[in-house]
């Protein structure tokens, strides 16, 4: 089947919401016969919250937060590969948001599928602020995948 969906990204942050996109995105891919694009992105601003707090420096914390990147990655990228499911791993720095969407129009990919995170309430607590910004921003569809209830 011949689909105008042939690249996904999936942003992955191992939260239940991004776990929970991953899931629908491998099945989407597979139906589709389309190709994942995983993203894992060291969050900048939690890189210097970090800096500020330990008081390390940058160059001390960045391999710790890449090799969880990595490892992320890899784990996700092989339950899709699992699947039948060809993944490309990115491992990028910067702000979350901003990332993705350059991530997104550098492998030029037909739609994101992202975790919805937060709970009840207004639209503002319903949302991720990384996933609201990214739907106010995109020039291409995007998938909001919410997490699986608790039982």
């Amino acid at each position: 089947m011949t689909s105008s969906f042939q690249k996904i990204l999936v942003p992955v942050d191992g939260s239940k919401a991004s776990r929970a996109a991953h899931r629908l995105a491998v099945e989407l891919a597979r139906l589709l016969g389309a190709e994942l694009i995983l993203l894992y992105v060291v969050d900048a601003s939690t890189v210097q919250e970090l800096v500020h707090l330990s008081g390390q420096d940058r160059p001390c914390l960045l391999p710790d937060l890449e090799k969880t990147g990595k490892a992320m990655l890899a784990a996700f990228a092989k339950e899709s590969r699992d699947q039948g499911v060809p993944a490309q791993m990115h491992l990028r720095q910067g702000l979350p948001e901003e990332v993705i969407l350059q991530t997104a129009a550098e492998r030029q990919v037909d739609v994101i599928v992202m975790g919805k995170v937060g709970g009840r309430g207004h639209r503002r607590s319903m949302l991720g602020s990384v996933t609201e910004r990214v739907l106010e921003v995109a020039d291409l569809p995007v998938m909001v995948v919410s997490p699986p209830l608790e039982d």
